[in-house]
């Protein structure tokens, strides 16, 4: 290209990426504003401006156009204020002044707020971003009443967001909040960032953020200090991110208390990281109350993260009772699994800086240490543990007498003293690649499942030849399969008949595989298939169905006849550190298939196939995949989806820091075009980094195959809640996003959020058909759904 016109495409771009930013800095760009003023604020601090305020809310909630309420420099008095929708704008605007320039003052008489429970409450709305802007519930006199015991009424949040879809809350500072200052109650995609939160370390029950029954909550860059937890979590939070907080003083970040009613949903799926604690009562905390309940939370990761004189940097604690009212001598019924530490370091302000205090009837499981440097009084601290499972690595302080005084506390799954191991060289197995293994390994299975003990079932190094295999529970106990081997399919594609599986195992509950290579030795069927000729169904290389608490680590596998590795009807499994490779042309070689299955998590993957690199299909839900590398492959999709008219959804799937290399599609949706019940909702795709990849962004609902079965017909699957957000890099195509959805059920809440992706060093297109959502931050290339 001649030097002048890259210097003009610079310019060109340089101007694009400008024009980006003016458009989340005036966040209504050719949308209709309304000024509170003009309905009869008054920024005086005195007067109530709550009717002018409802005022100007109810004519942009009904406008056609996107629509901003502006609130100017000034001090507004606000009592208690809803703000309702459902709006008929699909994108409204609460623009307030930056820093104290613009105020909402509550009544300084704490009585005013009465026990309605919320000061500023938004409902049911959809689209809304908040900016700017600082709100101060002045509330030193209701905390003074509740010191002294005195009547008081129950407190106000001074933010709540209740039933809400796609929001920003961004560069709001709230101060002095009553009880909690920001509540976010049974919404989705919520995004809080640069916001300001403080309140003094005794004023009761004034949490910063606190989130209850809400999926995909983002929060960064945010200053929390109350005298509560920074953060807290409540029951049905799932899908949580929380990155760069600064918290303290206060009671740290906590899941929970949980476990307050019998009937509870859990919490799943959060990630903590890169953030400071400074002189905070704990630092990451989960707490349960001592009493019977269903509850859980499961998935989650505390990663990078420093504690400055932190009471508890690091607690779990079961035995919550306040009171000793309503659990003497029960305990907690919360399922505490698959918890990370991870990069925690810094000082303790107690002797004890772990504390793992987990269910005698429920003990933690998975709860998995790395890198922990924790010191108290320039000395190592001490840990204690009560009632829990799971592993250790790296370097772990607090240390005793040059031990790892962890080790104490911890057993590793499946490898205790009281153990029994199970080794198929006994059974008769033959490590030399030729001899069919298959009855020993059977064999050895049936042992070890047997067992009143945890067991192992042992491969050592060497090729073992298996033909069509099936381990099948339920088991007496825990069971962990090491491999050290290499597990070698038949050459003979014929040898798996048509059973459909290589190695399945069925019926199973908490069960670990780690390391080995599986060789499906594909080659033959699929020149088998190339060639049109008479072949078997194929066999998928390791295969769960309907197992529970499973975790799958270390697993190689290459050249699978089809799919690599099947999670079928399954509950909490977590696939780490795996490699599926098979070659770019081999047809049907999905990496790794999702159906039917709740709780799933895939970590640190690297797939190179066929076809997609995870395929998630019908019942899928609360699936959490990170570090992923895809490619060669067809990406990460959902579906297909929709092929028969009853068919279960795809819900609570989120995918972030993942790297697609020449893959024919990075993130994708796609549908039959028929009729179904089908649905597709709360989809989050983040930090995902595209290298040449052909279709970068892709919705596809007009899915049929050699045009059978469903001409002149449209998808019935309803798509809906999906974000993606900070996704870069290049495409193959000159097309980078294409949303091509069902004329007869549009997608909706579709959002897009700093979107930078090119076609040979130049803009890169998008196309959309039947969608609506919302575009914000710097998109490249230029948004194509409305806002």
């Amino acid at each position: 290209m001649a030097p002048k016109l890259v210097s003009a495409m610079s310019v060109v771009i340089a101007c694009l990426v400008a024009l980006a930013f003016l458009f989340e800095s005036s966040h209504a760009a050719g949308g209709a504003t309304y000024n509170v003023v003009s309905y009869g604020a008054r920024g005086d601090g005195k007067t109530d401006s709550t009717k002018a305020f409802l005022r100007a809310w109810s004519a942009a909630c009904f406008s056609s156009r996107s629509a901003t309420v502006y609130v100017p420099r000034g001090t507004f008095l606000l009592k208690p204020v809803v703000f309702s929708g459902p709006c008929r704008s699909s994108r409204i605007v609460f623009q307030m002044g930056a820093g104290t320039s613009t105020t909402l003052v509550a009544p300084s008489n704490y009585w005013e707020l009465g026990n309605t429970g919320n000061w500023i409450l938004f409902i049911k709305v959809t689209g809304l971003s908040i900016y700017g802007g600082t709100v101060d519930a002045r509330g030193a006199g209701y905390w003074h009443c509740k010191r002294y015991g005195k009547s008081c009424t129950a407190g106000a949040r001074s933010v709540s967001l209740f039933w809400c879809s796609n929001v920003v809350v961004s560069g709001l500072r709230t101060l002095n909040s009553q009880t909690m200052h920001m509540a976010i109650d049974h919404s989705n995609n919520v995004h809080v960032k640069n916001v300001w939160i403080r309140a003094p370390s005794g004023s009761p029950n004034t949490d910063g953020i606190h989130i209850e029954a809400s999926t995909g909550i983002t929060i960064t860059a945010s200053t929390i200090m109350t005298g509560d937890d920074c953060i807290s979590l409540g029951s049905g939070a799932r899908n949580v991110w929380i990155e760069r907080i600064a918290c303290g003083p206060g009671h740290g970040i906590s899941i929970g208390s949980l476990g307050g009613s019998v009937n509870e949903d859990g919490v799943q799926n959060v990630t903590v990281t890169s953030s400071v604690f400074t002189k905070t009562q704990n630092g990451v905390r989960i707490k349960s109350w001592a009493r019977a309940s269903n509850g859980f939370a499961r998935n989650i990761v505390y990663r990078n993260l420093i504690m400055k004189n932190v009471d508890n940097p690091i607690i779990i604690d079961q035995k919550y009772c306040p009171g000793n009212k309503g659990c003497p001598r029960q305990s907690s019924g919360v399922k505490i699994s698959k918890v990370t530490y991870k990069n925690i370091r810094g000082s303790s302000g107690t002797q004890v800086a772990m504390n793992f205090y987990c269910s005698p009837s429920n003990p933690c499981w998975g709860i998995k240490l790395q890198d922990i440097r924790l010191t108290y009084g320039k000395k190592a601290a001490t840990s204690s543990c009560a009632n829990i499972g799971g592993s250790k690595s790296g370097v772990i302080i607090p240390r005793s007498g040059g031990l790892l005084l962890i080790s104490l506390c911890f057993f590793m799954f499946g490898l205790s003293d009281a153990a029994a191991t199970y080794n198929v060289m006994k059974y008769g197995a033959k490590a030399d690649g030729k001899s069919d293994s298959t009855q020993a390994f059977v064999k050895t299975w049936a042992a070890a499942c047997s067992s009143n003990q945890t067991a192992t079932m042992y491969v050592p190094k060497g090729r073992f030849l298996l033909k069509a295999a099936v381990f099948r529970g339920p088991c007496k106990s825990r069971i962990k399969v090491q491999i050290y081997g290499s597990l070698i399919a038949p050459t003979d594609y014929w040898a798996l008949g048509n059973s459909g599986y290589w190695i399945l195992f069925i019926k199973v509950n908490r069960l670990a595989v780690f390391g080995g290579t599986l060789d499906g030795k594909g080659a033959g069927f699929w020149a088998c298939r190339k060639a049109g000729k008479s072949c078997p169904v194929g066999a998928r290389s390791i295969t769960f169905n309907w197992a529970n608490d499973v975790v799958i680590s270390g697993l190689v596998s290459i050249n699978s006849q089809q799919t690599h590795l099947v999670i079928n009807s399954c509950n909490n499994v977590v696939v780490r550190n795996v490699k599926l490779v098979a070659p770019a042309d081999s047809p049907n070689t999905d990496g790794i298939h999702v159906q039917s299955s709740t709780g799933v998590t895939i970590t640190g993957a690297t797939l190179q196939t066929g076809d997609d690199c995870v395929s998630i299909g019908a019942g899928t839900k609360n699936l959490y995949m990170s570090n992923i590398k895809c490619g060669p492959g067809h990406g990460v999709s959902i579906g297909s989806l929709g092929k028969e008219a009853n068919e279960a959804g795809v819900q609570n799937v989120t995918l972030t820091n993942a790297v697609f290399s020449g893959s024919d599609n990075g993130v994708r949706i796609k549908t039959w075009a028929r009729p179904s019940n089908g649905f597709v909702t709360n989809i989050l795709f983040r930090n995902i980094m595209m290298r040449n990849v052909e279709n970068p962004i892709i919705i596809d609902q007009n899915y049929c195959p050699n045009n059978n079965g469903c001409p002149n017909q449209t998808s019935g699957v309803k798509i809906s809640q999906v974000t993606y957000k900070n996704i870069q890099g290049t495409s193959a195509t000159a097309e980078a996003v294409t949303f091509d959805c069902s004329p007869s059920n549009p997608c909706r809440g579709i959002r897009l959020e700093d979107i930078k992706l090119t076609y040979m060093n130049q803009l890169a297109t998008s196309s959309c058909k039947n969608i609506d959502g919302t575009s914000t931050g710097v998109l490249m290339p230029q948004s194509c759904v409305a806002s």
